[in-house]
């Protein structure tokens, strides 16, 4: 039988170790699952964390989460630690997938199945992807976008990008591009790295918008660089249309009202983390599963806003 710990043992000992182990869920009798996040410092993920809990609860699994805080090496750490628990899966939300072959060789060695949330990695222990198909996804809003343009301000536009560097946000980057690409009055006139944290996007923000005059849209493809970017372009009394992503609605409701946010993508990050969990206690269950659970994400606009208060 697979040697499991319990809540009160997995998190002394992370905090030995500088580990993190927030709302690891009560010890059980069904399988342990390491649930590695991307950072419980953005709302996002704790709602991820959140849905993969509600499962653990319903299935009696025993969740132990850790937060690598959007560290990729210590992201590799905490899953090479729950590979040495001896864990019976693990949940990843990838930071950078490239680093995490390592631990999923050794995972796959162990016997212990995987799977990922948002970011695919094709190995043949990650079992399964959920999430928002990204490119796609920002593609079909770019285009939603590009109608705004056109009906709203004459078919041009000057465009700042806020993005953070993960995989995730550089794939709604891309997409919402290909989008722009068939709007000859669009300009890309800079873009920003907020690196997922409010104050450093907002100051990279403020930055952008000062070098940059004429830009009269902003796409942010993460909820700190929408978040950074309106509060910089309020600071400045800047008369710009918003468009972005993610998942909290309420620093968006206001500006939804007040015409400043146009329109942002709002994910379902409780469904991932739920749907991972689930899967994973199927599979060692002995039942297939599929590769890929995809949702679509909704677009939030000032004419339905009232559903999301």
């Amino acid at each position: 039988m697979t040697p499991r710990l319990t809540t009160m043992t997995a998190a002394a000992a992370l905090a030995a170790a500088g580990l993190m182990a927030p709302n690891a869920s009560q010890a059980q009798d069904g399988p342990t699952i390491c649930f590695v996040t991307f950072s419980l410092q953005i709302t996002y993920f704790q709602s991820s964390v959140a849905g993969g809990e509600r499962a653990a609860e319903e299935l009696g699994v025993e969740l132990i989460v850790l937060d690598p805080q959007a560290d990729s090496s210590r992201q590799v750490t905490l899953v090479e630690d729950c590979i040495s628990r001896q864990v019976d899966a693990i949940v990843m939300d990838p930071i950078e997938s490239n680093s995490l072959f390592g631990p999923i060789e050794q995972a796959e060695a162990a016997g212990i199945p995987m799977v990922t949330l948002d970011t695919p990695i094709d190995h043949p222990n990650v079992l399964a992807l959920i999430g928002v198909p990204q490119f796609d996804a920002s593609r079909e809003f770019g285009q939603y976008v590009a109608g705004y343009i056109a009906g709203a301000m004459g078919g041009e536009a000057r465009i700042g990008l806020m993005i953070a560097s993960s995989e995730v946000q550089l794939a709604r980057r891309d997409g919402f591009l290909a989008a722009m690409e068939a709007v000859p009055g669009v300009e890309i006139v800079a873009e920003a790295d907020g690196r997922n944290i409010l104050e450093t996007a907002q100051a990279e923000a403020e930055n952008m918008l000062t070098a940059n005059p004429d830009i009269d849209v902003i796409y942010a493809t993460g909820d700190p660089q929408l978040q950074g970017g309106l509060a910089a372009g309020l600071s400045q009394n800047r008369d710009i249309a918003f468009f972005g992503w993610d998942d909290i609605p309420q620093p968006f409701i206001a500006p939804l009202e007040e015409g400043r946010l146009v329109g942002f993508l709002k994910q379902s990050p409780d469904f991932g983390g739920e749907q991972a969990v689930r899967l994973l206690v199927d599979h060692l269950n002995g039942e297939e599963i599929p590769q890929v659970v995809n949702y679509n994400p909704t677009v939030v606009t000032p004419f339905n806003v009232d559903r999301f208060r």
